[in-house]
């Protein structure tokens, strides 16, 4: 889907605000109400906007270790693991890669025993060959908003 103008600006809004009311985007981009609750229904059935959530701080709400894991798989088993993968409830972001590993995962853990559980559990996904992790130490950056204009 091509984004105009006024699907950049309502997404502009929608980003830096996702509680921003359909009256008050209006007003900014400068359309009518209804246009907007139309442009933003077309977002979402195209798969632009994607949900609408608070953003938390996993370390305020007792996810202490967040780790990336670093996963090789059998080629034939890719899909497969990473589906499986993919239902694991610390997983939240999950990316099939090139490179010396097929799947990296930022995961999430209350604690060591809780993440050296989750490893385990990776490493007995069907086809999965080898599973290492890396530690965060510390959290510098997490931004869900993207650049919308060059």
């Amino acid at each position: 889907m091509a984004l105009s103008e006024i699907d950049i600006g309502i997404l502009e809004i929608l980003q830096a605000d996702g509680r921003a009311s359909f009256s008050s985007i209006a007003r900014k981009v400068g359309i009518a109400e209804s246009t907007v609750r139309y442009r933003v229904e077309k977002l979402k059935e195209s798969g632009v906007i994607t949900g609408f959530q608070a953003h938390l701080n996993p370390r305020k709400v007792g996810l202490g270790i967040t780790a990336i894991a670093l996963i090789k798989v059998n080629a034939a088993e890719i899909v497969e693991a990473s589906e499986t993968l993919a239902t694991f409830e610390e997983s939240h972001h999950l990316f099939r890669t090139t490179g010396s590993y097929d799947l990296v995962s930022v995961v999430h853990a209350r604690d060591i025993v809780h993440l050296n559980d989750l490893i385990e559990r990776i490493k007995k996904i069907s086809g999965v060959k080898e599973a290492s992790v890396e530690v965060a130490t510390h959290l510098v950056k997490t931004e869900p908003k993207y650049k919308l204009r060059k």
